[in-house]
């Protein structure tokens, strides 16, 4: 049952990854659409201040996570089993409606 649960938090690592991939992406893309299209700066300009823009939201959001910590649900109320099978829904759930989204908006 350990190897199981080893595969799961593997799984549920690759998957925060490929969230956060294109989470952060879709931020700095949504950001420079507009000002690469109105030539407000230039793009080295733009760039240096998209980067900038991305690294400190990611830093900054800490109170985001408070609140998902504090009142989705009580863990205790459920078993290890029954976690891990929630967090793995939600991440799959989390990639693939923001995927298909993204994908139907650009098109």
């Amino acid at each position: 049952m350990q190897d199981y649960y080893l595969i799961l938090v593997i799984i549920l690592g690759i998957l925060a990854i490929v969230d956060l991939m294109v989470g952060v992406s879709n931020d700095a893309v949504n950001f420079l659409n507009s000002a690469i299209g109105s030539k407000v700066v230039s793009f080295k300009t733009l760039m240096i201040i998209a980067s900038l823009g991305v690294a400190f939201g990611a830093m900054s959001s800490s109170g985001m996570m408070e609140v998902a910590r504090k009142g989705i649900f009580n863990p205790e109320m459920f078993l290890f089993s029954e976690i891990m099978i929630i967090f793995i829904a939600v991440m799959i759930t989390d990639i693939l409606t923001f995927r298909c989204c993204c994908c139907h908006i650009n098109n």
